[in-house]
């Protein structure tokens, strides 16, 4: 009885401990002043990145097409095309048609506002142009590029949730720091929680025009070391997908790489890069405002393009968002220890 009792005491620990230690995969990055170049069998260029890139990390590019690193030679890695990747036709909402648990992304309907959390893992990254320099200590650039997400999509009528707890120092920890942060934003059980960095690496990497104005490419960050990694690139797949629609030129297309990024605790948890140290953040917090305008598309609320006035973006009912599962299974833990407590007691004893 004492053993079993300690089983599930442990059980529920190690659960609730999950909750706050990041999975292990280390989210590694090239040291300052380097980046890793992803090139295809022809060795062109399609892609510039400081995180660190492994074999069997894949990239989604711009059109679609799909490429797979097959070796890494110091900051070099060879890629194999892999075909055309499959993208959802936003016109059939086909994100809206099964359940999480099958990697879809459902639907919102109406009902309470819907709410977004972000917060910045790295609280350090700065934007050189504008900034001076690349990385601020205290709090870098990258927080005005929050700022104007998170007020962008309040104008929208959402409800957002960001967070401005600095995880510095810009280490290896970083991410199991800033998980903390993460996982009290999930108690808002919000609808989708975003991760705000920017890369580092040559301007034109990043470099665009939105509606004449100088702006900068949003890439999307997946995790393949979490149990949610195939509903977050679904979710990845899906955000590519409206920007390709309604913003052309703002994709940066998908990378699929070796970390977890704390991507587990939600399946619409998502790490974007909004630029590079390299790129003025005028033009980065143009490029996130307009990244902000088609969440309502992919979340889809009753309003094309945004909720403004007395219109609230809807908060999703077909899923059961992490927040409400993480509390099903405290119950199942909780219940599981008391059958087994109930099951080993025996009859009550007379006094």
């Amino acid at each position: 009885m004492v053993m079993r009792k300690c089983l599930t005491s442990l059980t529920l620990a190690i659960f609730l401990t999950s909750l706050t230690m990041s999975p292990a995969a280390a989210e590694a990055e090239a040291p300052a002043g380097e980046y890793y170049s992803l090139v295809n069998e022809d060795d062109l260029v399609i892609l510039q990145t400081a995180t660190e890139v492994t074999p069997g990390d894949v990239y989604i590019a711009v059109d679609n097409s799909r490429y797979e690193v097959a070796e890494v030679n110091g900051y070099t890695a060879q890629c194999v095309y892999r075909g055309k990747e499959p993208m959802p036709d936003l016109a059939q909402a086909p994100y809206a048609r099964g359940s999480i648990l099958d990697g879809a992304v459902p639907i919102v309907k109406q009902g309470s506002k819907s709410t977004i959390a972000v917060y910045h893992t790295h609280s350090d990254e700065s934007y050189v142009p504008t900034d001076g320099k690349e990385s601020i200590e205290g709090k870098g650039g990258i927080y005005d590029v929050g700022q104007a997400l998170a007020d962008e999509l309040k104008s929208m009528g959402f409800n957002v949730e960001y967070s401005i707890q600095n995880h510095n120092p810009h280490d290896i920890n970083a991410y199991n720091r800033s998980r903390k942060t993460a996982a009290t934003l999930m108690k808002s059980s919000p609808d989708a929680i975003i991760d705000v960095h920017r890369d580092a690496v040559p301007p034109g990497q990043y470099q665009t025009k939105l509606n004449g104005k100088d702006a900068t490419k949003i890439k999307l960050v997946v995790g393949r070391s979490n149990p949610n990694s195939k509903t977050n690139l679904e979710f990845a797949k899906n955000l590519k997908a409206a920007m390709d629609q309604k913003v052309p030129g703002l994709s940066n297309g998908i990378f699929i790489g070796k970390g977890s990024f704390n991507q587990d605790l939600s399946p619409r948890a998502m790490l974007i890069e909004v630029g590079a140290h390299t790129n003025n953040k005028e033009a980065a917090q143009q490029g996130v405002k307009a990244f902000a305008s088609v969440l309502p598309t992919v979340l889809g609320v009753a309003a094309e393009g945004g909720n403004p006035g007395n219109s609230p973006a809807q908060k999703p009912a077909s899923e059961q968002n992490s927040g409400t599962t993480i509390l099903i299974l405290l119950l199942v833990v909780a219940a599981a220890g008391a059958g087994f407590y109930l099951l080993n007691k025996g009859p009550l004893s007379k006094k």
